[in-house]
């Protein structure tokens, strides 16, 4: 799981910038909706579905695209592969709760749309 997340970070590198911005964007857009005055559109939902992908492919990307030096001792490069494995699992449980959300947003938008 580690090397499949590290080989996506050194890919979605060169794009961290768009993908702050793209963050940003969705959440400014999921912020604007939730102020008085501009309903509670269909949106909604949506715009947290992306803003919560885009900031999980940004924790990809600063989390496990940069490879860490070697530590010197056994002891910290077992603690070292440790926490790297604990933020795996995290994001991974993070990413599913993240698809449950986005089929409950599909839904919602197929609904709106066709019936």
């Amino acid at each position: 799981m580690l090397r499949h997340y590290r080989a996506l970070a050194r890919c979605l590198k060169p794009w961290r910038p768009l993908l702050l911005l793209a963050t940003l964007l969705t959440a400014a857009g999921f912020i604007w909706q939730l102020l008085p005055g501009n309903g509670q559109g269909p949106y909604l939902l949506p715009t947290l579905v992306s803003a919560i992908l885009f900031l999980c492919l940004l924790l990809l990307v600063q989390f496990f695209g940069t490879e860490r030096p070697a530590p010197v001792s056994r002891w910290r490069r077992a603690l070292a592969t440790l926490w790297q494995g604990l933020l795996a699992v995290l994001l991974t449980l993070i990413l599913l709760s993240w698809f449950f959300l986005f089929l409950k947003a599909l839904s919602a938008i197929i609904r709106l749309h066709f019936f």
